[in-house]
């Protein structure tokens, strides 16, 4: 859109491909300004995350990974782990369930 823009209004341009005006103009400026702080705190967990994941071997779930992550002076939620993890498809190893084993006598 920004290339036609000397050839049409934005207006019709929007209206042709369905999208509002101001979404438009929200989106140049979210361009232009780069990421928010929000997205560049995400960010910053994201990769905090990932190596504390793969320093345990890829074996630690969310709350190992949130006690790492404490223990290096970064203080964030055992929820916000885990949606981080979720994001970067990593997944922690649940041990097996301990099933007795039982003697039937016959």
């Amino acid at each position: 859109m920004a290339q036609e823009k000397a050839n049409f209004e934005i207006s019709r341009m929007a209206r042709l491909l369905k999208v509002s005006r101001q979404g438009y103009y929200r989106w140049v400026r979210a361009r232009d300004t780069g990421p928010g702080p929000q997205a560049v705190r995400r960010d910053q967990i994201d990769a905090a995350v990932r190596v504390s994941y793969a320093a345990s071997d890829e074996v630690y779930g969310a709350p190992r990974v949130t006690a790492d992550l404490h223990d290096d002076g970064l203080f964030v939620n055992v929820k916000t782990v885990a949606a981080s993890m979720r994001r970067q498809g990593l997944e922690g190893i649940c041990p097996r369930m301990f099933t007795p084993v039982t003697t039937i006598g016959a």
